[in-house]
């Protein structure tokens, strides 16, 4: 159980009552205090009578923990799609003291501790490992993290220059992508997009220029009909490559992936096309 110390001082607030007068009768200031500043959970007697005195029910100050957990695993898919490595640590921290159970929940909590692993700490044997730890999660229906998951291990065996064992990752994404097209069509536009994203990156690394080129077209269309920009300049940048590396003319998408960088201030990829589009010498207007 979790107690919502921020909902305690709303509904205080609200009635216009302070911490001591809150507190009056039934425990101390610093008991109001902690709960409010710190989520301290009381005695059950203290928390109802809390509750009456606010004249709200427990249910809107406390939250069980599957509830806790799917919002705080929510939370991170949150910071996932916006590459907020530390908001990720920090929130799987808040799943340290939380008894787990669902093994849905379980496999993505190994899959994003890979994840920080493989992006920030470049442990890439240890990334692998929790990886490895999320496959052997027994679900029966595969889901989307199931393809990053292969992504993500393959691109940690490319690090360590283990091409053969990446490209046995690589092709279960694949395989998987190809079986769940419609799965994928149905998804969460984010994590489709990042499935598209991500194979098209892996394929450039493991020189297959036309998977590429495909996962990358795969991936423009849902951006261009969910109408973001997520992911967009990445996948603009990724076809580029993939079509320079075949001898084509891929002016237009460099152009497309560094006006879109720009846009959505990305960084990384704007940096990286302003030094290609000068040495291309492209007119951008």
């Amino acid at each position: 159980m979790k107690i919502l110390g921020d909902k305690i001082r709303h509904y205080r607030k609200l009635r216009g009552i302070s911490q001591s007068e809150l507190a009056d009768g039934i425990c101390t200031q610093a008991t109001i205090s902690l709960i409010e500043k710190k989520d301290k959970i009381p005695s059950m007697e203290i928390l109802v009578r809390i509750c009456e005195r606010l004249g709200i029910t427990m249910n809107l100050v406390i939250v069980n923990d599957d509830s806790q957990i799917y919002s705080i695993i929510s939370d991170i898919k949150k910071s996932f799609y916006q590459d907020d490595f530390d908001g990720i640590n920090d929130k799987l921290g808040k799943l340290k003291n939380i008894n787990v159970n669902n093994k849905q929940e379980i496999k993505l909590i190994h899959f994003f501790n890979g994840l920080m692993e493989y992006e920030t700490s470049k442990n890439y044997d240890k990334a692998i490992f929790d990886f490895n730890r999320a496959m052997n999660v027994n679900i029966a229906n595969v889901d989307m993290y199931d393809i990053l998951i292969d992504i993500f291990t393959a691109k940690a065996y490319i690090n360590k220059k283990s091409v053969d064992e990446a490209k046995v990752y690589y092709d279960q994404a694949k395989d998987l992508i190809k079986s769940s097209l419609d799965k994928i069509g149905d998804e969460n536009y984010h994590d489709s997009i990042l499935i598209y994203d991500n194979m098209a990156d892996l394929s450039l690394k493991l020189d297959d220029n036309q998977k590429a080129a495909e996962y990358a077209n795969e991936g423009i269309l849902i951006a261009r009909r969910e109408q973001t920009l997520f992911k967009l300049d990445e996948m603009y940048y990724y076809l580029a490559n993939a079509g320079t590396r075949e001898g084509q003319k891929t002016d237009e998408d460099y152009i497309k992936a560094y006006v879109i960088s720009s846009i959505s201030e990305n960084k990384p990829v704007f940096e990286k096309l302003k030094a290609k589009v000068k040495d291309m010498q492209l007119n951008i207007f």
